[in-house]
């Protein structure tokens, strides 16, 4: 392709971008449409104006310079008055604080780069974006009344369904038609990533859906496609029982419903990159908030933050193991949610009365967090020979499990010391609630490294 017709083209895309926005003005100002359809019509008209890119552009740069412009135009809009209530209505006038605008063309462009002229790879994902994203935002407004809460408020089950249907065929029929992939093939690996994505739009806040569907989608596609039947059925399963399992605990969540979700999808990312001796660590940290500690009178529901605080060590490990392959990586995983578990013990010092002198409910939580997760998944990795991962190392080495075993001991109570020592000044009075998920996540992490330092 000719310089002089990609910049043509180029033109031509952006041409169209601003005689959209300025059209859907237009029938903002001659209407009473609601806020939400001008804003997934744009959307919609986006998607499937871009659906072309690998067919009309033989280069990265001129789709990542379209996508810096667009950014920038966005930005624009955002910080000129003038612009803001004006054109800006069009895309920002539902209210919500959200950057979705600003993720759309980042999202195109690195599915552009990440498909590497594979159209599937690139056509799918947009198609989920622009049409499951829209129809379940206006299913929702329209028809919406079973509704769950998520970060950003709430969000109905209608919508969810209906985005899991458009997924579906979105994915189906280029895989059915376009593709020589099975009839059976195609269903799965369609309803795979129909639940996998629309679990993660429910997770998704402040427009990161945007980013969360499209990048999923593709992920999720590059992972399956040509894959066997028997294992498309077993892994669709998996995410099954997974999300009912997590549901099925609702009435005595700590959890809002997003957050339950993520915890279903984590659980997933383990099994798939892992093993389901990494499901180990994350489960028993999941029932121990609901069984060993119940809901508190107060209804604070520990939000999609809090999740991501708890297992972000974990899933830094998780997709470092699926880089590198490398066993070992599973003790620091596992350190992590133990850490976890001793740290939530802990919390509750500041803002529940328990019984007993704080010291034996330290020690207590501290021996919880590493008997419960740390020591049955080490003795488990070593009696399977799961840990070994050096060419000198036997599959059962007893001094190396004994001192794993020391180090995490040793990490989870360092944290746990630490976080004691803290816990009045976050927890208050004043309660600095800004705090909490930043602590737990940093401790947990230091936890962690310390807790593999035989192996680092």
């Amino acid at each position: 392709m000719t310089l002089t017709a990609t910049l043509l083209a180029m033109a031509a895309l952006f041409a169209a971008f601003a005689a959209l926005l300025a059209g859907l003005k237009a029938i903002e100002n001659r209407s009473r449409l609601h806020p939400e359809l001008l804003r997934k019509g744009l959307h919609v008209v986006m998607g499937l104006v871009l659906l072309p890119l690998p067919w009309v552009f033989d280069r990265a740069w001129p789709v990542i310079v379209l996508a810096v412009l667009a950014c920038g135009a966005m930005g624009a809009a955002r910080a000129s008055h003038r612009l803001r209530s004006g054109i800006g209505t069009v895309m920002g006038g539902t209210g919500r604080v959200s950057l979705g605008e600003v993720y759309f063309p980042i999202a195109v462009c690195l599915l552009f780069l990440l498909s590497r002229g594979d159209w599937l790879l690139y056509v799918v994902p947009i198609l989920m974006l622009a049409l499951a994203d829209a129809v379940a935002a206006l299913v929702g407004i329209r028809y919406g009344l079973s509704q769950y809460r998520t970060l950003d408020g709430h969000k109905s089950l209608e919508g969810s369904l209906a985005f899991f249907l458009v997924a579906f065929f979105s994915a189906h029929l280029p895989l059915l038609l376009l593709t020589d992939t099975g009839r059976a093939e195609a269903v799965l690996i369609a309803a795979i990533l129909a639940l996998l994505v629309m679990m993660l739009e429910c997770v998704a806040w402040r427009g990161l859906d945007n980013l969360f569907i499209p990048l999923g989608a593709h992920a999720f596609l590059r992972l399956y496609l040509g894959a066997e039947t028997g294992l498309l059925l077993f892994h669709l399963m998996v995410a099954v029982l997974l999300t009912v399992f997590s549901l099925a605990w609702r009435p005595r969540r700590k959890l809002d419903d997003s957050a339950l979700i993520g915890c279903a999808l984590f659980g997933y990312a383990a099994f798939t990159l892992g093993g389901w001796l990494w499901l180990l660590g994350p489960v028993v940290y999941f029932l121990a908030l609901i069984l060993v500690w119940p809901r508190s009178p107060a209804d604070r529901p520990h939000t999609v933050y809090a999740m991501l605080a708890s297992s972000a060590a974990g899933l830094c490990w998780l997709f470092a193991h699926s880089i590198t392959g490398k066993g070992w990586l599973l003790i620091p995983f596992a350190g992590s949610f133990a850490a976890q578990l001793t740290l939530y013990g802990v919390a509750r010092f500041g803002h529940l009365p328990d019984r007993g002198p704080r010291s034996l409910r330290l020690v207590g939580d501290i021996g919880l967090g590493w008997l419960l997760i740390q020591c049955p998944t080490l003795l488990i990795a070593f009696a399977c020979g799961l840990a070994d991962l050096g060419s000198n190392t036997p599959v059962l080495d007893v001094p190396g499990l004994l001192s794993d075993l020391c180090l995490g001991l040793g990490a989870t109570s360092l944290v746990a010391v630490v976080f004691y020592l803290l816990v009045p000044r976050i927890y208050g009075p004043p309660m600095r609630e800004a705090a909490i998920n930043p602590t737990f996540a940093t401790l947990g992490a230091g936890a962690s490294v310390l807790a593999g330092l035989r192996w680092l």
